[in-house]
C-alpha cells in the first residue's frame, strides 16, 4: 500500500521533520523502512536536540542500512559527540554492521532503554557504553556475535546495569547458546533487586541454580527459563510459598516461561500430588508459557483444566496456560482477590498489557501492530 499510495515518502517524511523541531519520539518499523533514508536519518540524529526516543523495529532494507552507515559514522562531522536519545530500539535491525553500534553507543550518555535484539553487536562495543548511562531496560536476545563470559562481565561490572528492571537474554538453543553453566553461576548472584522481568531462556540452567532463582523470585514478576535442565521438584521450589524450604519471603512471580523444559508435560502439570505450579498455593503465578505440544495436550484434559481453573491461550507462535479463577480444589478459598482482576499492565512495560514481552517499548502507548507481533507473538 505504501508503494501504491505515495503519501508517505522519504521526501514527505523529511519535510515533516523539518517542521517539528521539538520532536521527542520517532517510532518507525519495517513497514516504512524504504522511506527512512539518509536525509531522514541525518535530520533525526544531527538536527533534533530534544529527541528522546527512536525505534527502528525490524528495519533491514538496503536504503535504511546505507543511510545509517552514512550518518552514524565517525567521518560524519555533523554527528554530535553526545546525543539526547534516552531510549533506543534497534530490535531486529540485523543488517547493520557492528561498526554502527561502535560509533553510536559511546554517544548515548543518558541511555535508559536499549533493545539490540538480533543485531550484530559485539563484546567490545557493548562495553563501550558510557558509564553515565543508567539502563533500566536491556535486550541482547539473539545477538550471536556476543559471548557469554563478556555479557556476564558487562552485567556484573558495568555501572550502567545496576538498576535494571527488564533484562532479556533469550537465545534459540538450536542455533547458539549464549550463557554456559559457569556464566549463569557468575551472573545470578549479582542481578539487582530492581529487576522485574528476567529472560534467561536458552541459558544452561541446572538444579544448582534453583536457590538463586528462588531468591530472585521474591522481586521478579516475570521469569523465563525455557530449555533449562530442571525437574518438576526444582520448579516447585522456585514458586513455593510454604513448606520445608519456606524462608519467610513469598514468590512474586506472575509469569513463568517453561518452554522446552523436558520434565514439563501435560500429565505432570495436572498431577497436583507432584506439581504445585497450578495450585492456589502458587499465587500470584497466573501465566505459564509452554510449547505448543504441551498446550495441545492440556486442551485434551478439559476436566482437569476446569477443576484447576486454567485455560489455554495462544497467539502466532506462542502459547500460554492462564489461570482463569481460583478453581474448586481445597485451598482456593485462601485467595482473597479475584484472579480475573490481575492483568499484565505495569508502568515499566511502556503500555504493554500482557506477560512475557520480548520487545522493549521506547514510548508509552498501546502496543499493537508490528510492535505487538515482535513483543508478544513472535
Amino acid at each position: 500500500m505504501n508503494y501504491e499510495i505515495q503519501k508517505l515518502t522519504a521526501t514527505t517524511l523529511r519535510n515533516c521533520l523539518d517542521i517539528t523541531p521539538n520532536l521527542r519520539e520517532f517510532l518507525a518499523s519495517e513497514s516504512i523502512e524504504e522511506d527512512v533514508d539518509e536525509r531522514v536519518l541525518e535530520k533525526l540524529f544531527c538536527e533534533l536536540p530534544r529527541l528522546n526516543a527512536v525505534d527502528f523495529c525490524a528495519a533491514t532494507a538496503s536504503c535504511f542500512k546505507n543511510g545509517v552507515l552514512s550518518v552514524i559514522s565517525p567521518n560524519n562531522l555533523r554527528l554530535p559527540m553526545a546525543l539526547p536519545i534516552r531510549r533506543l530500539g534497534m530490535h531486529g535491525c540485523n543488517t547493520l554492521p557492528s561498526s554502527v553500534f561502535a560509533t553510536l553507543l559511546p554517544r548515548l550518555p543518558n541511555l535508559t532503554h536499549l533493545d539490540l535484539t538480533h543485531t550484530q553487536i559485539t563484546d567490545e562495543t557493548l562495553h563501550a557504553l558510557p558509564y553515565t548511562a543508567k539502563l533500566t531496560h536491556l535486550s541482547l536476545s539473539k545477538c550471536n556475535r556476543l559471548t557469554g563470559p563478556a555479557v556476564a562481565d558487562f552485567l556484573v561490572s558495568h555501572p550502567a546495569t545496576r538498576d535494571l528492571v527488564y533484562l532479556n537474554l533469550l537465545f534459540d538453543t538450536g542455533r547458539y547458546r549464549l550463557l554456559s553453566t559457569t556464566d549463569v553461576d557468575v551472573l545470578l548472584p549479582f542481578l539487582p533487586t530492581t529487576l522485574r522481568s528476567l529472560n534467561l531462556s536458552g541459558a544452561k540452567i541446572i538444579g544448582d541454580h534453583v536457590p538463586e532463582l528462588r531468591r530472585l523470585s521474591k522481586h521478579l514478576e516475570e521469569l523465563s527459563i525455557g530449555y533449562a535442565d530442571l525437574s518438576i521438584a526444582d520448579l516447585n521450589l522456585i514458586v513455593e510459598q510454604d513448606g520445608p524450604h519456606h524462608d519467610g519471603a513469598r514468590s512474586n512471580l506472575h509469569y513463568l516461561d517453561l518452554t522446552g523444559i523436558s520434565s514439563v508435560n501435560p500429565t505432570i502439570l495436572v498431577d497436583t500430588n507432584k506439581c504445585q505450579l497450578l495450585m492456589p498455593s502458587s499465587f500470584p503465578l497466573q501465566v505459564l508459557e509452554l510449547n505448543e505440544k504441551v498446550t495441545d495436550g492440556l486442551k485434551e484434559r478439559p476436566i482437569s483444566a476446569k477443576k484447576l481453573g486454567w485455560n489455554v491461550k495462544s497467539q502466532h507462535r506462542r502459547a500460554w496456560y492462564v489461570r482463569a479463577g481460583p478453581g474448586t480444589i481445597p485451598g482456593s478459598e485462601k485467595i482473597t482477590r479475584p484472579l480475573a482482576e490481575e492483568t499484565g499492565s505495569r508502568s515499566w512495560k511502556m503500555g504493554g498489557k500482557w506477560w512475557g514481552g520480548r520487545k522493549i517499548g521506547v514510548a508509552h502507548g498501546e502496543v499493537t501492530g508490528i510492535y505487538g507481533y515482535y513483543g508478544y507473538g513472535y
